[in-house]
């Protein structure tokens, strides 16, 4: 009888250890989303914006602008991100208020150019869009930025006309430079 139930012991264990098993290979392959890292970022941003983040954040675009050269329109979603993300840094929270909104915005669709598979025109007619409401936004930050001041009030200026501040100017034409030169490069 003991050789019989060290037989059912010898099964037992068997099975036992085929149902707790730590082998993986068995489970298919997890599908490793290339923006998970800035999206935890991102969302942390939401919350708490520190230069801790905005460094993450910054380095995280770096290595995607690296991965994602080839593609144009990612590249612009990339630069368009990171001028906002260099805008945070510097201003903190003197920035406009919606700057995260619509860092966040701009994130969302960026993360569905990247994992949705879209056409290369798709993809481009959505760059070109968010370039356009980029401008627009641009343009809120500068109207935003005298009445933010503690200045004496001065005579308003035309629509259009508003002063950026000169590290917003500087990140804009970097981003500037930084494309023409990678257009000129394809030629």
């Amino acid at each position: 009888m003991t050789n019989n139930g060290s037989s059912i012991n010898k099964e037992l264990d068997s099975r036992l250890n085929e149902f707790f098993d730590d082998d993986t290979s068995h489970e298919p392959a997890k599908h490793e989303d290339p923006l998970e890292n800035l999206k935890a970022i991102v969302l942390e941003m939401e919350w708490e914006l520190g230069d801790k983040s905005l460094d993450a954040y910054l380095s995280e675009l770096k290595k995607l602008g690296a991965q994602c050269r080839q593609d144009k329109a990612l590249s612009i979603y990339i630069k368009l991100l990171d001028t906002i993300g260099r805008y945070l840094k510097s201003k903190k929270a003197a920035a406009h208020p919606e700057t995260v909104s619509f860092l966040k915005s701009l994130f969302d669709n960026f993360e569905r150019a990247v994992n949705s598979g879209m056409g290369e025109a798709e993809k481009n007619h959505s760059a070109a869009v968010h370039v356009q409401k980029f401008k627009k936004f641009k343009v809120s930050i500068s109207e935003y930025a005298p009445t933010k001041a503690s200045k004496p009030a001065a005579p308003t200026q035309p629509s259009g006309q508003g002063g950026l501040s000169d590290e917003v100017k500087t990140c804009i034409r970097q981003v500037v430079r930084e494309e023409i030169a990678r257009l000129i490069k394809r030629k």
